[in-house]
């Protein structure tokens, strides 16, 4: 019984496999028919609708996007010159300072006094200055004299010999205190120079960002006291990439806007360009600068800074859903005769996501397929519907706009956020 059972389980097993095998060659069979029959194939089948239009003639404008931060055109921090006791600061957070504003004191006790023993110093230094050089002129008129009576042999040849002495001697005290005036000259400017030093001044104009520390305070040479940025110009870092880096040139036009400051655009330049590019990132830095009278732009804020790279008044333009991009290359799908299309490859300028330019060809010999040409390969037929569309150029400014967002340089460069988004105007 077992054996009977057994061979009854292979009989069916096998009939089972066969079943499948047969299942499945049935399939592939059918799926060949209809592959060969299909729309795209360019078999016996129906053709394939499509929509088409012409290529035209339209103004394209180039704009791309970029993302920054906005920064001071210069921040400094203004620091203890000399050691002591900060009496007070008359300045506070975001309060306007003058270049070499007086804005708080050192306690100048100690200073007071080494510029007071300074000048001391020089007066004394002055006066052995003067008493040296009235006995180095008095020996040095005896000498002349002594000279002249060794000739008459009133005054032996010793004598001379130690006038000549005594006045070496004494030119050389006068040396010593003539260096020695001009070391505690030395000594007393630096010492009021310490003592201008107790005043807390500014280099530059600008605003009070930070303060550091208050009165009271205890400082050491180099101690920061408050931090200062200039904002009458401001400037906006960005990252640009290989592919803008050439279109981005000194004094190039751009308009920056914020989101703190939704309703209101500024006028900006192109002002650096970076000579190399960051290795993590692949993109260089540029500046925009401008002008910012109102006070209303911060560092720090986020903004966004739009570029002209090009435009072109007669571009030849076909409608963007035209394009069919494969491994990074694009072409179209254009209607020939007999309703058959061909693949010719592109070459595409200006693309604002609605129109985008053809740098080549030059031209068509037909129509291009705007609409299922998914479904389409070389040699396939066609049948298009609706009527054939013609791009119309754009009323009002009479020119199409791309705007395209580069990567966000952010705190820490080589670092990019944002992704392209585009927009007609």
């Amino acid at each position: 019984m077992k054996r009977k059972h057994k061979i009854r389980l292979a009989i069916f097993a096998v009939i089972a496999i066969a079943a499948i095998t047969a299942a499945r060659m049935w399939a592939a069979a059918d799926s060949k028919k209809v592959t060969a029959s299909g729309p795209g194939g360019g078999g016996r089948g129906a053709p394939v609708p499509v929509e088409v239009a012409e290529m035209s003639v339209r103004p394209m404008v180039d704009i791309r996007e970029f993302a920054g931060t906005v920064k001071a055109s210069y921040t400094y921090v203004v620091s203890a010159k000399v050691g002591g006791r900060l009496l007070n600061i008359n300045k506070r957070i975001g309060d306007t300072v003058k270049a070499n504003e007086v804005i708080g004191r050192i306690e100048d006790i100690q200073y007071r006094n080494a510029r007071d023993e300074a000048r001391t110093l020089v007066r004394v230094s002055r006066a052995a200055l003067e008493e040296a050089s009235a006995q180095l002129a008095h020996i040095e008129r005896e000498l002349e004299r002594s000279r002249g009576l060794v000739e008459k042999g009133i005054v032996s040849r010793a004598e001379l010999d130690g006038l000549n002495t005594q006045y070496e001697t004494q030119k050389s005290r006068h040396e010593l205190a003539k260096a020695q005036l001009e070391q505690r000259q030395v000594a007393l400017s630096q010492a009021n120079t310490n003592f201008e030093h107790t005043q807390v001044r500014v280099t530059e104009r600008g605003f009070i960002a930070q303060r550091h520390v208050d009165g009271g305070t205890l400082l050491s040479v180099g101690g920061p006291i408050v931090t200062i940025v200039g904002l009458d110009t401001v400037f906006v870092e960005l990252a640009v990439s290989e592919r803008d880096y050439q279109s981005i040139k000194q004094g190039k036009k751009a308009t920056v806007t914020t989101d703190a400051i939704p309703d209101k655009t500024f006028d900006a330049v192109v002002h650096r360009v970076a000579p190399f590019f960051q290795a993590a990132s692949r993109t260089a830095v540029a500046e925009v600068a401008l002008r910012n009278d109102s006070r209303l732009l911060k560092p720090g804020m986020f903004a966004r800074i739009n570029i002209k790279l090009s435009e072109d008044a007669a571009a030849r333009v076909v409608p963007a859903a035209a394009l069919v991009e494969r491994e990074g290359r694009f072409s179209v799908f254009v209607v020939g005769d007999s309703a058959k299309v061909r693949s010719v490859p592109v070459q595409i300028g200006i693309n604002d996501g609605k129109y985008a330019q053809i740098l080549s060809p030059a031209s068509f010999d037909g129509p291009v397929v705007t609409l299922g040409q998914h479904l389409l390969r070389n040699g396939a037929v066609v049948n298009i519907v609706g009527e054939r569309k013609t791009p119309a150029p754009q009323q009002g400014q009479g020119q199409e706009e791309r705007k395209s967002s580069a990567p966000q340089q952010g705190k820490g460069q080589g670092q990019n956020q944002g992704q392209g988004e585009r927009k007609s105007r």
